[in-house]
């Protein structure tokens, strides 16, 4: 599964880890309060990839959150 805001593969299954326990969000207990800090953390990554946008390839760019 990949996540849609970060772009990064999440495992779907684990030996000795229970599923739920691989999808960051099912682990708090308000889902609007993960899907807010998740979202508050992409724009920061971005924020600060700013300074480093110059120098890098489309791809790296491209591979950022996507807002």
């Amino acid at each position: 599964v990949t996540d849609p805001l970060f772009g990064l593969a999440v495992p779907t299954t684990c030996p000795n880890v229970p599923d739920e326990l691989l999808v960051p969000k099912s682990t708090w207990a308000d889902g609007a309060a993960y899907d807010k800090q998740a979202l508050k953390l992409a724009q920061l990554f971005n924020k600060n990839f700013e300074k480093y946008k110059a120098g890098s390839s489309e791809a790296i760019i491209n591979a950022g959150p996507q807002v």
